[in-house]
């Protein structure tokens, strides 16, 4: 490949509009970027007696432990009664959040039947917790 002209002077290619648009992107992907930082404070908050009105729930919290038994915001079920708790917990709110835990000894056929449920209750937003390796809870 020849990259000279006819007077015999080498052509250069001109680098500058390439630094551009990478210094472009980067301050782009800087400005649209966005960082979570959370502190959180060990507090020791003081006890009352009077009592407070019914927290209002964020998440529908189901377990699965290695007996394959059911449970919902820490309340046992039964099969036939898994829809029915988590429409009550839920209040029919297909937006809630599930969080699924369980346990690594249970049936695979346990989760499949909580997943299911949730599917036909139309409910989207289910993860399923989970230990970093070298923790166990």
């Amino acid at each position: 490949m020849n990259l000279r002209n006819k007077r015999g002077a080498e052509v250069g290619i001109d680098l500058t509009p390439l630094v551009d648009v990478v210094f472009m992107l980067l301050l782009f992907f800087m400005v649209t970027t966005s960082f979570n930082v959370s502190t959180s404070l060990k507090l020791h908050l003081p006890t009352s007696h009077s009592s407070a009105k019914e927290q209002q729930i964020k998440e529908v919290k189901i377990q699965i432990d290695a007996y394959d038994q059911l449970y919902v915001q820490d309340e046992k079920v039964s099969p036939d009664q898994l829809r029915e708790r988590i429409l009550n917990v839920s209040k029919g709110d297909p937006n809630m959040r599930v969080v699924i835990q369980a346990d690594a000894n249970s049936r695979h056929k346990s989760l499949v039947l909580v997943l299911d449920t949730l599917r036909q209750l139309g409910m989207g937003k289910v993860g399923i917790a989970t230990v970093p390796p070298g923790q166990q809870h």
